[in-house]
């Protein structure tokens, strides 16, 4: 029987899901931004869904445009953030532990003659807000840190870092991809400019997320041509994939119900393998981490040999950020950390989910520990 352990790269459809996308596939798919009776009715299922969302963020309807993915989120809001505000500034403070799609965007407008600084993270994985404060320079327009990093599980101090933007008049960005869902935030409360949500880490479809951004931000548009989106993203919008985002909000509670179990799930994984592994590390153990995702070490290990053991096991778990088209390289979140070489290659990603069960957890710690024992023995 297979262990899915890797939810923080993709969670599977959850059932109503499933069930909205066959019922508004086997209906007319009509182009939204038409005027006929199948166009209503999809651009109907989409301001539904935009309501929806909204209310789970707790912020206006009109707030949120639907995007691709996490990925064209970050994109779109680095980018298009300094764009738009070019002549207040042309610096910006990003974390060196952010998405690829956050550092991505950050190096292309270094060669569109912006500044960036990076962040460096302390050995636990976290950024130091007095570490932030003193790279602030009156040039600076947008910082861009991430809730909960997607590899370690270490929440960052958002809270305080967009406290700090006000304070210092500068838009803050904040990556949520790897937080919502998974415990409560509100952003009537929550000081960020801007936050990107996808839907597959939420049991929704792939291609499909959103982007948030407060009222008064000013963006560039991402996307050019017709006027979708507020004039935000040109282009037809993804309908069915947005009816599937709004069944997975449907069931939202039901995967922020789980975070007291994922404590105890990670708590018995833990304990099972670091009792058996004494030399097993824990990276990012001392800071406040999600309960969803450890990234366990066997240093000497290496971990695409580990990872292909546990795969022909029917054990599905990653070396970390699952962005790199399979890639197995050297986690540049790892690096930013400076933590040592064997650590940083031995390091395994494993993730729960709503449908993990304490057996699954279990089994897998079993088959973990015989495997990397037989390779110390070699």
């Amino acid at each position: 029987m297979k262990i899915y352990l890797d939810n923080s790269a993709s969670t599977p459809l959850d059932e109503n899901v499933k069930k909205a996308l066959t019922s508004w596939s086997a209906q007319a798919l009509g182009n939204p931004s038409s005027m006929h009776d199948a166009g209503r009715k999809s651009k109907s299922v989409i301001e539904n869904v935009r309501h929806l969302a909204a209310e789970k963020l707790a912020c206006a309807a009109k707030e949120i445009v639907f995007t691709s993915g996490g990925t064209e989120s970050n994109n779109g809001a680095v980018i298009g953030a300094a764009r738009a505000n070019r002549e207040k500034g042309n610096h910006l403070i990003v974390s060196a532990v952010e998405h690829p799609s956050v550092l991505q965007s950050a190096r292309f407008l270094e060669k569109n003659g912006f500044e960036v600084d990076y962040i460096q993270p302390n050995s636990d994985g976290n950024i130091a807000i007095e570490n932030i404060e003193s790279l602030i320079r009156k040039e600076t327009i947008l910082i861009s840190v991430m809730f909960v990093n997607n590899e370690t599980g270490v929440i960052m101090p958002v809270r305080e870092i967009g406290a700090l933007c006000r304070k210092h008049h500068i838009l803050f960005h904040c990556d949520a991809v790897q937080a919502f869902g998974k415990f409560p935030f509100s952003l009537a409360d929550f000081p960020a400019d801007l936050l990107s949500v996808s839907a597959h880490k939420i049991y929704g479809p792939a291609g499909i997320g959103a982007l948030f951004i407060r009222s008064g931000t000013n963006i560039d548009p991402f996307m050019w041509g017709g006027a979708q989106e507020s004039n935000r993203r040109a282009g037809t919008e993804n309908s069915l994939g947005i009816a599937g985002f709004g069944a997975a909000l449907e069931v939202l509670d039901e995967s922020l119900a789980f975070w007291e179990k994922a404590r105890q799930l990670q708590k018995i994984f833990e304990i099972q393998i670091k009792s058996a592994l004494p030399d097993c590390v824990i990276i990012g153990k001392k800071s406040s981490r999600l309960p969803y995702i450890s990234l366990l070490s066997f240093p000497g290990i290496s971990n695409d040999s580990l990872l292909m053991a546990l795969d022909m096991a029917g054990i599905a778990a990653s070396a970390g950020s699952a962005c790199s088209s399979g890639s197995i390289r050297r986690s540049h979140v790892l690096e930013a950390m400076n933590l040592p070489e064997k650590v940083m290659d031995g390091a395994v990603r494993f993730s729960f989910g709503k449908l993990t069960t304490r057996d699954e957890v279990n089994r897998a710690a079993e088959k973990i520990i015989e495997l990397v024992k037989r390779r110390t023995r070699h």
